[in-house]
């Protein structure tokens, strides 16, 4: 399919193009978002973004939590609200026969994650953003909440793609971060990747 006429979209979390909207622990990685965004540009592929939920919430003051927290009915409805206008965006794209690739969260995101393990518990004996230094492989494994909710939404209009994490503390060539990459690029380049199998 020539690139002309796959017409690519994605839906991403804010803080992958603007890094300011993440919480301290997170650290604001410039560089990562810069490469991120010039692939896609790159790719022609349009990118729909939603509100950082904590933020608009919260504000940029706020303290790292972990998902525990956010787990509540207000917060819930907080991201029911913010996927009004990127969902209507979403439909609007594809009932114009443009792709959407895939959706890209926050790796250890407590809210756009998409692989939320066991994590430590802080002094008030609630959930912390660290995650367990050994992890259980039976340890339940969750969606951050926004994330949760997102797939909900997808899942009503009978759109399936992938969810990917993106790796902000890995190093470059890191395993996690080559497999970030691979998975990317298959969903925004399906026709470079044939199955051998």
């Amino acid at each position: 399919m020539s690139k002309r006429k796959d017409r690519k979209i994605i839906l991403i979390a804010q803080c992958l193009v603007n890094p300011y909207c993440r919480v301290h622990l997170l650290g604001q990685n410039f560089p990562l978002s810069h490469e991120l965004m010039d692939y896609l540009m790159g790719e022609r592929v349009g990118v729909i973004q939603y509100p950082c939920p904590e933020t608009t919430a919260m504000g940029l003051m706020r303290n790292p939590q972990g998902r525990q927290q956010y787990d509540n009915i207000f917060f819930r409805q907080h991201c029911k609200e913010l996927l009004k206008i990127p969902m209507l965006m979403v439909r609007e794209f594809i009932k114009n026969r443009y792709r959407l690739t895939c959706f890209i969260g926050l790796e250890n995101s407590p809210t756009c994650g998409i692989h939320w393990g066991k994590h430590k518990v802080n002094k008030y004996m609630t959930e912390s953003p660290n995650p367990v230094d050994t992890p259980d492989p039976n340890d339940p494994i969750l969606m951050g909440i926004m994330a949760e909710i997102l797939s909900e939404e997808l899942g009503r209009e009978n759109v399936t793609v992938p969810f990917l994490e993106f790796p902000t503390k890995e190093e470059v060539g890191s395993p996690r971060r080559n497999a970030f990459w691979n998975n990317l690029k298959r969903a925004v380049q399906p026709e470079m990747y044939v199955d051998e199998s």
